[in-house]
């Protein structure tokens, strides 16, 4: 950048002023003080910002349109790593509008002119993610073999077991205290989660023979490393103010499990169980380790111990809990095929040796459950993996998952009554975050509670989850499109929805307390 650029910069954010002729509204309140004056993590102008990233778009959608539609691409890549992007997709644009409200929040509370700039830059990227993901989303529909599920998510994902927690983990990016909001996305999720999901899932993408997410997902993540600096600007400025540790550690302990638990469980199953595994790559845990303990925990969040900000203690309880997360959060979400809108596939027994080699001691508490859901996958059965679960397993007042992750044998199940419902936490720091500010989660329901009684059959018509023929599942539990579930298989088991904790007395596991006369 010439000199006469940085001076044009700095002249620009000199206009920033308050107005003296009406009092400028306190809309987001923070605990933190951040100072008026900071490094400025983005020196650049906007004009000269938005022609930039008008270019990538030219590129991205270009090549998308033209030599990608005319090959099609999209229906030579492994079906089982196409059909994850339809929840995949939605969840990651779903975290990109929350992203977007974060922005907005920051720049109404934050009085820096230098950060406020990065601020709206970032809110303008977070626009043209949120379109660029809807759009590909449009293009896998108009393209792939098998469009059904990519057009449904808007309508079910408020009561999808599975995209439920993953919302309300991205959530946290603008439901509290602006400053905390942005330890969540950009301290956390960006700077640690981005290069997973938008790095190391493209390299899946390409050999699972998708060339099409790739071409997406890494202009994406070329915006990510700018957010990054962001999220690091931001935090500097905090830890300008000592009055700012004594919040700081506490925040950045929640962020980092918040984000955890959601975005682990769900890349976990993405990277280890909706691809080809005869294809030589990398186990999720593998990446974790490189991107996450060693690149996030050890470098970046290292280079702050100087500062007086500690890495999260909970980083190495995530690490052992990353061994087993995605395969029984893998296990619960193959259970529940007839609430999803994209068909999954049981693991092939010629696939066992490589999760035994890469997760020692798989086999065990796994391999019994992918035998028998293979015989369960065809119709003519008439019996589901479902039914190996008498009723839905304690769900985590807080994120929502199963409290039987990591493992059932080494879940931390805390259940609280508080003499009107159940809670049940995954975890003390779950346990903990819900009593420091329970206002955030006493009301919330969960699927269990909202479904509880219900047969199986009745919920799927519910939330929409029938092919235009009305009688086919979206959801399979296979790949073949010659065995489809209908919705009469699903009635004839009569499978009904049982969620103890939604019953109105003090709950135990194994049995319900006796109601005080």
């Amino acid at each position: 950048m010439t000199r006469s650029l940085i001076a044009a910069h700095e002249r620009v954010k000199n206009l920033d002023w308050e107005t003296t002729y009406v009092e400028r509204p306190v809309r987001y309140e923070t605990k933190y003080r951040i100072p008026a004056k900071t490094k400025d993590p983005f020196r650049q102008l906007l004009r000269d910002f938005l022609v930039m990233e008008a270019e990538k778009d030219d590129r991205t959608y270009g090549s998308l349109l033209d030599v990608l539609a005319r090959t099609d691409a999209v229906n030579k890549a492994d079906p089982a790593f196409t059909e994850a992007l339809k929840p995949l997709l939605p969840a990651a644009r779903d975290g990109e509008y929350y992203a977007m409200q974060c922005m907005m929040m920051l720049s109404e509370t934050v009085e820096n002119s230098g950060l406020r700039q990065g601020y709206l830059a970032q809110e303008l990227d977070e626009v043209r993610h949120v379109q660029s993901e809807t759009w590909l989303a449009r293009y896998y529909a108009k393209h792939y073999h098998d469009p059904a599920g990519f057009n449904v998510s808007a309508r079910t994902r408020e009561w999808n077991p599975f995209l439920m927690p993953i919302k309300a983990g991205l959530s946290t990016f603008a439901s509290n205290d602006p400053i905390v909001n942005c330890l969540n996305l950009q301290v956390v999720a960006e700077t640690a989660y981005t290069n997973p999901l938008f790095v190391a899932l493209t390299e899946v993408a390409a050999r699972s023979g998708d060339t099409v997410l790739p071409s997406l997902f890494l202009s994406i993540q070329s915006d990510e490393g700018r957010h990054m600096a962001n999220g690091y600007a931001t935090l500097a400025a905090v830890l300008a103010d000592d009055r700012n540790l004594e919040f700081l550690q506490q925040d950045l302990e929640e962020a980092f499990w918040r984000q955890h638990r959601p975005l682990d469980t769900l890349l976990g199953i993405v990277f280890d169980y909706y691809r080809d595994r005869n294809v030589p790559t990398k186990s999720y845990r593998e990446y974790w380790d490189d991107w996450i303990w060693h690149d996030y925990a050890g470098s970046y969040l290292g280079k702050l111990e100087k500062f007086g900000l500690r890495q999260p203690g909970c980083i190495a309880q995530a690490r052992q809990d990353v061994h087993w997360l995605g395969h029984t959060g893998a296990l619960f979400l193959y259970a529940l095929w007839p609430l999803c809108f994209w068909r999954a596939s049981p693991v092939p027994e010629d696939s066992f040796g490589w999760y035994e080699d890469h997760y020692p001691g798989w086999y065990a508490y796994f391999g019994p459950f992918w035998e028998d859901a293979v015989a369960k996958a065809d119709p003519a059965n008439r019996s589901l993996a479902l039914e190996a679960f008498p009723e839905i397993p304690p769900l985590c007042r807080v994120c929502l998952l199963p409290s039987a992750l990591p493992r059932v044998d080494l879940a931390e199940i805390h259940l609280e009554w508080d003499g009107e419902r159940n809670h049940s936490f995954c975890s003390v720091i779950c346990r903990d975050m819900y009593h420091r500010n329970p206002e955030l989660y006493r009301d919330h329901t969960n699927f269990g509670e909202r479904f509880h009684g219900w047969d199986l059959a009745d919920v799927i018509v519910e939330m929409g989850l029938l092919r235009p023929d009305g009688r086919t599942l979206i959801g399979q539990p296979s790949l073949d499109l010659e065995k489809m579930w209908t919705i009469d298989d699903i009635r004839a088991i009569g499978w009904e929805v049982k969620y103890p904790l939604a019953e109105r007395i003090p709950y135990r596991l194994g049995h319900a307390d006796e109601v005080p006369a």
